[in-house]
């Protein structure tokens, strides 16, 4: 019988949360990001951040969800409300983050966080939810668009500000999702 479960974050989970995405972040974009960008994504920092929003989310719409196996956090996903200007807020909302644990991956992880957040979606009574990958982040596009997800066609590019600058591609994916019958 399997250990493995989804539930939300609370406090104390900061610190394995910010070590999973440190190493989850090292080990996908080494050479992707910009050596600023992933200097500055260390354990501690990343830890304060999810802390903060585990314990003092800005809205009841903003989420984050853990994996866990047993007692230990497998990686963690982030529900917001949708933002982007063409998106209706009230309708729509942004996985803004799927982090697993590198040591922890291919483990059935990323699918149950998925389906949490598509159930808590569907709770909020959103119908739509969006996400932005990385142009070049193939695991992350291919595991999405094999789960229904597709490009809307929105793109964007991010200002990395470092000696010499660097420009960060991103691409919309979209998914829509209903109740349950």
């Amino acid at each position: 019988m399997s250990d493995c479960y989804v539930r939300p974050a609370h406090a104390g989970d900061g610190p394995a949360l910010g070590a999973a995405h440190a190493r989850a972040w090292h080990d996908a974009y080494t050479g992707v990001l910009p050596a600023a960008a992933l200097a500055a994504a260390t354990p501690e920092a990343l830890a304060a951040e999810w802390e903060d929003a585990a314990i003092a989310p800005p809205s009841p719409r903003h989420r984050v969800l853990v994996a866990c196996t047993g007692s230990t956090a497998a990686g963690f996903a982030a529900l917001v409300p949708g933002s982007d200007e063409d998106l209706d807020p009230a309708r729509a909302g942004e996985l803004a983050i799927l982090v697993i644990d590198p040591a922890r991956q291919r483990e059935g992880h990323a699918s149950r966080l998925l389906t949490a957040v598509v159930a808590d979606a569907v709770s909020d009574g959103v119908d739509t939810l969006v996400t932005w990958v990385l142009e070049n982040d193939k695991p992350l596009y291919d595991f999405l668009t094999g789960a229904g997800w597709a490009a809307d066609g929105a793109t964007r590019e991010l200002w990395v500000d470092e000696p010499g600058g660097a420009v960060i591609r991103q691409v919309r994916l979209h998914t829509a999702v209903s109740p349950m019958p």
